[in-house]
Formats: C-alpha cells, structure tokens, sequence
C-alpha cells in the first residue's frame, strides 16, 4: 500500500467515525456527540492533506489523472469549506450535518482505483486550472445545499414552535439552530462565490478542450449536464438578487442545485464515457 493509500484510508476512517458520531448525534440528541465531531474532521483533513501532497508526489505532477483524485480533492475542499463555515460564519451544525456527506464521498474516492500514470495531455496547465476551479465550485455550492438543508429544518421548527428535538442537551449540535437570516446569508455568499469559480471553470475548460481536441466545446452528456447545471444556478442567482428570492423556496432550489453536481461530478463520473472518462477528468 503506498503511502497516499494509507494516509487517504486513514483519513477515511476518520470521516467515517465523525459521519457515525454526526448521524447518533442527530438521532440521540441527548447524547450530546456533537463537540467531538470538529476535531475528528480537523484531523481527517490533516491526514486528507498528506495523502494529496503523497499522491502529488508519486505521480510527479498536481493530482488529477483520474475519478479517485477528483474524489479525493472534492471531499478535501468540501471539509475544508465545511470548517470555514463552522468558525467564520458561527454555523458549528454545518459539521454535523457535513459530515455523513464527507464520509460518503471519501469513501467513493478509495474504492475508485487511482490512475499511475498521468497521460501527456492530462499535463496541460489548462486541465490543471480547470479542474481546481471546477472542484473549488462543486465544494463551494455542495456546503451552500448542506445550509439550505439546516435553512428548512430550522424553518420547519420554527413554524411549529419548537426549539429543538425532544431531549436535546443544551451542547447538542442539533438543540439550537441558528437564525434563519444567517443561514440565508451564508447560502448566499457559498453560491456567490461557487457560481464564478463554476463559470471560469467551465472558461477554462474549453481552452483546455481546444488545446487537445482542436474544438471548444462537445455536447456529450457530461458538457450538456454541466451547462444546465451552471444555467441552473444562473437562474438561482437571478431569482436572489433581482426578484429577491429568499427563504424556503431559495433553499429548496439550492438543495435541488446540489444534488445535480453529484449527479453530474459523481454519478456521470463514475459511469464514466467520452471525453470526460474515468482517466480524464475534466
């Protein structure tokens, strides 16, 4: 086993426990597991961290030969988003309910076989920068659908008076909720800032398809899905910001919008085909 193999399974396992703790902790709110999960997921990032800086250096060139890297950098960046949101915007249940998602998508990643050789044409500088954009978008608009998610659980609570899950311990990380107008606001700021990185990324995709295919653009499933993802959260933004869309009907489009990245990113990457195959991520 090489040492991103054992790093990256660690560091799984630890996603995993801190996914287990999240999801007793939602169920059995009285037992108040919330606190422990931060420093699980801290050091599931630290071992996440070495694995890609291993990965880096077997391959001898920035990691992205194959699903298991794309994998791999996406549940990275969606933890390091998830602490971000945790400490900067005071939205500790972000962990919790991050967490299970973490676990899931790690485990995705090492159960992918990792590419050993990296093709000529995936040392593109452009495949380089596309995909970094590309995965910092999905990483920023997939924590923006876990707040829409806390957004309409707090909402539901709130519409039927009631503070917290019966039983909850004033520590759990499912008792107190916070307001709805700042888990609206920090919907807002994820897609503000994942809806660029998305629209550079699919820029940069195109040089990079035009670089290697002698063509911009190819309406293979992959490239079609992708634009109507990015159209989607297109009209996401129009709604917000010049109709002035907010509350629940905002939250459910959002968790509507993330779930169509997994499907594009991980289902379509997976099956795999055309261009965007198993051994080209872009």
């Amino acid at each position: 086993m090489t040492a991103e193999a054992l790093l990256l399974w660690t560091a799984t396992v630890v996603y995993a426990i801190s996914g287990a703790l999240a999801i007793a902790s939602i169920l059995r709110p009285n037992w108040a597991l919330g606190s422990k999960i931060p420093p699980l997921v801290m050091g599931a990032i630290g071992l996440h961290t070495g694995a890609f800086v291993a990965r880096t250096i077997d391959l001898a060139a920035f990691p992205i030969n194959s699903v298991h890297d794309g994998l791999s950098g996406f549940a990275l960046l969606s933890a390091g988003v998830l602490v971000l949101v945790a400490k900067k915007l005071s939205i500790p249940q972000a962990l919790v309910v991050g967490a299970p998602f973490l676990a899931v998508v790690s485990i995705l990643a090492v159960a992918v076989e990792p590419g050993q050789v990296v093709p000529e044409a995936l040392r593109s500088v452009w495949l380089g920068v596309h995909i970094a954009l590309a995965l910092g978008a999905d990483a920023a608009l997939a924590v923006a659908g876990i707040i829409a998610l806390i957004y309409l659980v707090q909402e539901r609570r709130l519409k039927s008076k009631k503070s917290g899950p019966r039983g909850a311990r004033p520590g759990s990380a499912t008792n107190a909720l916070p307001a709805l107008e700042l888990l609206d606001r920090a919907s807002v700021r994820l897609i503000a800032l994942g809806f660029p990185l998305m629209t550079l990324g699919l820029l940069t995709g195109a040089l990079y398809g035009k670089h290697v295919w002698g063509h911009y653009w190819s309406w293979e499933i992959r490239d079609t899905v992708s634009f109507l993802v990015w159209l989607l959260y297109g009209v996401m933004m129009y709604a917000r910001w010049m109709i002035g869309w907010r509350g629940r009907k905002a939250a459910l489009l959002t968790v509507v919008g993330v779930i169509a990245i997994l499907l594009t990113f991980v289902g379509l990457g997976l099956i795999g085909g055309g261009t965007h195959g198993k051994d080209y991520l872009s």
